[in-house]
């Protein structure tokens, strides 16, 4: 019950912040819903990757948090 849970809770994050940030957000629903929260390190360097890509690896970026 506890592994069912995490799962739907890790899917809908993804789904959500995937949306959020322009990406594929089926599908990274579906994996969080498949895998639960082993994907979050791979979504957050695949949202790396798609920012570098987007504004190209010679432009430099802040992030003020």
């Amino acid at each position: 019950m506890f592994i069912a849970l995490c799962c739907l809770l890790s899917a809908l994050t993804l789904y959500i912040q995937a949306l959020t940030h322009a990406m594929g957000a089926k599908r990274w629903g579906v994996l969080g819903l498949l895998l639960g929260p082993f994907v979050m390190p791979m979504f957050f360097t695949h949202k790396r990757m798609t920012m570098l890509k987007a504004q190209g690896r010679t432009n430099v970026s802040m992030l003020v948090r």
